[in-house]
């Protein structure tokens, strides 16, 4: 009996984990890296379609030693990075991840990339729900 008891509360938290992230991962890239590149930047659009707001506070890759998320900006007339600490899609929005404003920071790669190959990066809502996109190496 405990045992049955033990699976639907499994279950019941993993249903309330796929409510909370009812989020997907659209257009997603990568700009293919120079060669010996240790750290690259990810591109996607994150779309809600939720009735809530999703606050996404990491991201992880096995490709890369760490996924940071970071915002460029603009101190006069230098472009500065800066780490973020969490990302707010807005219920039923979206949040743009582009190049000159909040993108994904891949920082020591583990793997040569190149221009087709794909990688996951999962990112990690504040409830601990992780959403998986899978990002396209672009051509330079």
């Amino acid at each position: 009996m405990r045992t049955v008891v033990g699976i639907i509360v499994l279950l019941a938290a993993g249903a309330s984990c796929a409510v909370a992230c009812d989020m997907r991962v659209e257009a997603a890239w990568i700009r293919e890296p120079p060669p010996r590149a240790a750290t690259l930047a990810g591109f996607a659009t994150l779309v809600n379609s939720g009735s809530k707001p999703l606050r996404i506070v990491g991201a992880e890759s096995s490709a890369a030693g760490m996924v940071m998320l970071h915002e460029t900006m603009m101190h006069g007339d230098m472009a500065m990075m800066r780490d973020v600490p969490e990302l707010l899609v807005p219920a039923g929005g979206k949040v743009e991840l582009a190049p000159g404003g909040k993108h994904l920071m891949l920082m020591g790669m583990k793997v040569a990339l190149k221009a087709g190959d794909h990688v996951t990066i999962t990112l990690i809502d504040d409830s601990g729900c992780r959403i998986a996109g899978d990002f396209t190496v672009r051509a330079r």
